[in-house]
C-alpha cells in the first residue's frame, strides 16, 4: 500500500512539474497595435516573452501569414481598417503543435517586412509588420518577407526575437536593401494540356488535364512558402494552350526554371511510376536552329548582346553553349527532384531521361517534364485521384526543387545574397518548416 502512495505522489509530481514546465514555456500576446498612416500600415505585437517566429506569403487570394511559437493569445484582438490601408481583412486562432497563427488579407501581391524591436519598458517583447500598399512596395510581386530568409543549411533553430542591435544584419541590410537589388527565384509550373485538350484518359475516365492541374496547384503553394521563391502557373483553369505559348509564359515571367506536369499512358496496364525528363542534345540542336531564325530571339537569349554582325557559326557557338549549360542545370535538378521522389513512390525509371519534348526548348531556362504516374494503370490511376497522394508528390517535387537551388541560387536572387551573408545564417529557418 505504502509503495502505491508513492508512486502516485512521483506520479502527481512528474505531471504537476510538466504542466509548470508547460506554462513556463508559453508566452502571452498581450497587445496589439494597428497604426495606419497615409499607405502604410504598422502592426506591432507586444509579447510576455521572446519567441520564434515564421512568415510567408499566400496568393489567390493574397495572404499575409506570421505564425508564433508557443504563443497564448487570451483577448480579443480589434482590427480597424482604413480606405488607404493595404490590408483588407484580419484574422487570427491557435494552429496546430503550440503555434499562434495570424492571417492578413491584403488588397494587393505586396512584400511585408517583419522586423524585432527592442523591448519596451514594461520589458515586453515587440514584433512588428510594416505593410506598404502597392504604390510605395518595391517588390509587388515578391511571395516572402525578405528579412525571413530560406535556409541553405540544415539548422534546426528559426528566427527567434532578438534585441535591435542583435538584428543589426537583419533591419540595416536587408530590410533596407529592397527587391531592385535582390529578387525571388522565378518557378513556372506549366500543367499539361488542358481545355479541347484533355491528354491521357485513364480507365476510370480520369483526364490528365485534370490531375495535372490540381498537383501543380499543390507544388505552386508549396513553392510559395519557401522565402527566396515565387512560382506561377502556365494556365489556371481548364483551357488550352499551345506549347510555344507555355514557354513564351515562362520567357515573360523570366523563369528561372520550367517544370511540365503530365501523367502518362501505356499499352502495358502494369507500367507505373513517376519519370522526370530534361530536353535531348538532339532536341537541343534542332531547337538552336530554329532560334537562329529570329534575330531578336538570339540577341534576347544572348542576354542582349547584339549578334546580327556575328558569323553564322559563332551564333550556332553561343547558342548551343548557352544551351548545353541549360541541359546541364535541368539534369542535375532532375536528379534532386528524382531522389526525393523517391521517397515516396516509386519511380518508372532511376534517372533523369531525355528527349525532345517541345515544351522543354527554352535554350536558356532548365527545364523539366514530369511523369507523375499512369493513368493506364487502374491503381496508379487511384493514386492520382487521391488528394493526400497528390500533396505528397507536390511537396516532394517542390523539395527536390528547393534542394537544388539553395545551393546553386542564380546571381542577385536572396538566396544568393543570404547565401553569400553567413551573418545571416542564426537568422535562417529550416526549408523544410513549411510543415508548422
Amino acid at each position: 500500500m505504502k509503495h502505491r502512495q508513492i508512486f502516485f505522489l512521483i506520479l502527481f509530481f512528474s505531471v504537476l512539474m510538466g504542466s509548470l514546465s508547460s506554462i513556463a514555456n508559453t508566452v502571452v500576446l498581450r497587445k496589439m497595435r494597428v497604426q495606419n498612416i497615409t499607405r502604410e500600415s504598422l502592426v506591432t505585437l507586444y509579447l510576455s516573452a521572446s519567441t520564434q517566429y515564421r512568415a510567408f506569403m499566400l496568393h489567390n487570394p493574397n495572404r499575409f501569414v506570421i505564425d508564433l511559437k508557443h504563443v497564448k493569445n487570451y483577448q480579443r484582438l480589434r482590427f480597424q481598417n482604413t480606405k488607404a490601408s493595404p490590408i483588407k481583412n484580419f484574422k487570427y486562432a491557435a494552429h496546430s503543435q503550440g503555434i499562434f497563427r495570424m492571417v492578413f488579407g491584403l488588397k494587393n501581391a505586396i512584400a511585408p517586412h517583419v522586423r524585432v524591436l527592442s523591448a519596451d519598458q514594461n520589458h515586453q517583447a515587440r514584433l512588428q509588420i510594416i505593410f506598404h500598399s502597392a504604390t510605395t512596395a518595391k517588390s509587388v510581386l515578391s511571395n516572402t518577407v525578405m528579412p525571413i530568409p530560406a535556409n541553405s543549411t540544415p539548422v534546426e533553430k528559426k528566427h527567434a526575437f532578438k534585441s535591435e542591435s542583435q538584428q543589426h544584419t537583419v533591419l540595416s541590410d536587408d530590410v533596407e536593401r529592397n527587391s531592385t537589388q535582390h529578387r525571388d527565384i522565378i518557378i513556372v509550373i506549366d500543367p499539361g494540356h488542358g481545355g479541347k485538350d484533355p491528354g491521357a484518359t485513364g480507365r476510370g475516365g480520369t483526364h490528365e488535364k485534370a490531375v495535372v492541374l490540381s498537383i501543380s496547384k499543390i507544388i505552386q503553394r508549396q513553392i510559395n512558402k519557401q522565402p527566396g521563391f515565387r512560382a506561377l502557373l502556365t494556365r489556371t483553369g481548364d483551357y488550352y494552350l499551345t506549347l510555344r505559348q507555355r514557354l513564351a509564359i515562362a520567357r515573360k515571367d523570366k523563369a528561372d526554371m520550367f517544370i511540365a506536369i503530365h501523367a502518362d499512358t501505356w499499352r502495358n496496364k502494369q507500367a507505373r511510376g513517376v519519370s522526370v525528363f530534361a530536353l535531348s542534345q538532339r532536341g537541343a540542336t534542332s531547337e538552336a536552329a530554329r532560334w537562329l531564325a529570329t534575330r531578336e530571339n538570339a540577341s534576347e537569349l544572348m542576354g542582349g548582346v547584339e549578334l546580327q554582325d556575328k558569323s553564322h557559326l559563332l551564333k550556332s557557338v553561343l547558342i548551343n553553349l548557352s544551351q548545353s549549360a541549360t541541359i546541364r542545370s535541368s539534369l542535375e535538378i532532375g536528379e534532386d527532384v528524382i531522389q526525393s521522389v523517391k521517397s515516396i513512390t516509386r519511380l518508372h525509371h532511376p534517372r533523369v531521361e531525355q528527349a525532345a519534348f517541345v515544351v522543354l526548348k527554352s535554350p536558356d531556362i532548365p527545364s523539366l517534364l514530369v511523369e507523375t504516374g499512369f493513368l493506364s494503370n487502374p491503381r496508379e490511376e487511384k493514386k492520382l485521384r487521391s488528394g493526400t497522394y497528390q500533396k505528397e508528390l507536390g511537396l516532394a517535387i517542390m523539395r527536390g526543387i528547393n534542394q537544388y537551388f539553395t545551393y546553386y541560387p542564380p546571381r542577385n536572387t536572396w538566396l544568393s545574397y543570404w547565401r553569400n551573408h553567413p551573418r545571416l545564417a542564426r537568422n535562417k529557418y529550416k526549408p523544410n518548416d513549411y510543415r508548422l
